[in-house]
């Protein structure tokens, strides 16, 4: 596994990658509070079977890609960095499977509904489609109203001047080990870094009420209930949002981020969803 950088959109992404230049590409996107650590136990074992695995920083979590407006945080300038980390790693217009964790999987799901000739599979990990959101919603107004308070920590999250004590209230939450979590403490503990990192929730009114396409590739969506952010009856309505074959797992017994906190049952789901659908 290798620590580089990648030149992208006039950015300098910080990213781990592991594994053959001449495999099929994998693209990992990481959570919040996290960075492109949180895929380490993941990284090896797909580079072991031949997979060319890249997992990026987002923007606003490396020195080299940290804008400093509000709007530059909509969630398609994040998208647009990912198709643009992809063409500089494999050129213009590659495909590639693409897995997303947290906010990485909110991103992932828009990158394949509004670019489905470019992703041949797509896994996303808590975090389900956005259409999910609008059917529960529509289904009962008490479903509307639990969604609603899972999210509500996006107001604290939101809030100026709050991101240091939201940073280390989520990573305490966490209950990991201090070596899983002092990669992120080292790379994001600075008012600069986190006031970018936090951008992510104070861009989301500008792009919560997007309609998007289903999904067309492969998917595979793992909820893992313990974390407590997404309803089970979004999570179950998921699948209507895939219009390719389709996996929904449950991790039950689990909390977030279930990378790190359950890494040989993810790694062994991730590589199976890989396995059956490569090329």
């Amino acid at each position: 596994m290798e620590h580089v950088r990648i030149s992208a959109r006039g950015f300098e992404f910080e990213a781990l990658t592991d594994g053959p230049v001449e495999g099929e590409l994998v693209i990992l996107l990481h959570g919040l509070p996290r960075n492109c650590w949180e895929w380490h136990h993941q990284i090896p074992a797909m580079a072991e079977l031949g997979f060319h695995v890249v997992a990026p920083d987002l923007r606003g979590f490396c020195d080299g890609a940290r804008p400093l407006d509000v709007e530059a945080y909509h969630i398609q300038e994040y998208v647009d960095d990912v198709l643009a980390i992809v063409d500089s790693t494999k050129g213009d217009g590659a495909s590639f499977h693409l897995m997303g964790t947290s906010i990485g999987a909110t991103m992932a799901w828009r990158l394949a509904a509004l670019n489905p000739d470019r992703v041949l599979t797509l896994a996303c990990l808590n975090i389900p489609h956005q259409g999910a959101f609008f059917e529960a919603a529509q289904a009962s107004k008490a479903n509307a109203s639990d969604q609603r308070e899972r999210f509500s920590y996006f107001d604290d999250s939101s809030k100026a001047g709050n991101e240091r004590a939201m940073f280390h209230r989520m990573l305490e939450k966490q209950g990991l080990p201090l070596e899983e979590t002092e990669p992120y403490r080292k790379a994001l503990d600075s008012d600069d870094a986190l006031r970018a990192v936090y951008n992510y929730y104070r861009a989301i009114p500008l792009w919560q009420r997007d309609r998007l396409p289903k999904c067309p590739m492969p998917t595979l969506y793992i909820w893992p209930p313990e974390s407590a952010n997404i309803s089970p009856e979004a999570a179950r309505l998921n699948e209507k949002q895939v219009t390719g074959p389709y996996r929904f797992e449950v991790l039950e017994d689990v909390h977030q981020p279930i990378l790190q906190a359950a890494p040989e049952a993810l790694t062994s789901l991730l590589i199976g969803h890989l396995e059956a659908h490569a090329l």
